[in-house]
């Protein structure tokens, strides 16, 4: 049993010290990428928390894991600590069970996001989904785009899941043909908002919440987002 204390995570980061019983071996990174970090999910799950989160501070489409940690609330305040943000992650996105304080696989993820924070960094962890009134308005926002430079734009940030058909949860990613089927104002509705906060203010119709997080402007400009959509309807 791991113990939660300073000297014993300092030893586990130093040393990559074993966790959990039998004959495998984890250390707190492996909690972040790889297949025991996709084991927090559902069984058959394969995205991990690298698949949306990069841990250097690089753009993915989720906010990156670096300087994460000590912040003092987290998705724009719907989780107020760490471990209920991870959790809004492994449940709502990868199917699993919450974790909690005292579970081994929580201290060992913990202790990997803590290495990667400073602790200087405090300010809250915003959520800012572009939501527009329904499909239609999405529709108007994002038509226009050049097919030809969405195509490595794609690839980029939507291949990894939707060309291998990865399963997030119990769901699998869909296939670049099938996304090709949807109307533009529902991809684009899909990227900006999938999930909560609600899609859509007014459309009560809209089917795009599910297991992929959204991006963010900051994220995925407009003129990048066109850009992908004219390349998937090409």
């Amino acid at each position: 049993m791991i113990r939660n204390s300073a000297p014993f995570v300092l030893t586990l980061l130093l040393t990559g010290a074993a966790c959990g019983g039998g004959d495998e071996e984890a250390e707190p990174i492996d909690y972040y990428q790889g297949e025991t970090s996709a084991a927090l999910g559902l069984a058959g799950n394969q995205a991990d928390c690298a698949t949306c989160h990069s841990d250097d501070g690089s753009k993915r489409s989720g906010d990156s894991l670096k300087d994460i940690a000590y912040r003092t609330s987290f998705k724009g305040g719907d989780a107020p600590t760490l471990l209920d943000a991870s959790n809004a992650c492994i449940t709502g996105w990868m199917g699993g069970t919450a974790l909690t304080a005292g579970d081994d696989a929580w201290i060992m993820l913990e202790t990997y996001l803590r290495a990667i924070s400073s602790e200087s960094v405090t300010d809250p962890n915003p959520l800012a989904p572009e939501v527009l009134a329904d499909m239609a308005a999405y529709e108007a926002a994002y038509a226009g785009g050049d097919a030809a430079a969405g195509a490595a734009k794609y690839t980029a940030n939507c291949g990894a899941c939707h060309d291998a058909n990865l399963k997030v949860g119990p769901a699998g990613s869909l296939s670049k043909a099938t996304l090709g089927t949807y109307p533009a104002g529902r991809i684009a509705q899909k990227v900006r908002t999938s999930g909560p906060p609600p899609s859509g203010m007014s459309d009560t119709t809209d089917s795009t919440p599910g297991p992929m997080p959204f991006f963010e402007p900051e994220d995925l400009s407009e003129q990048d987002l066109k850009d992908i959509i004219a390349h998937l309807l090409q």
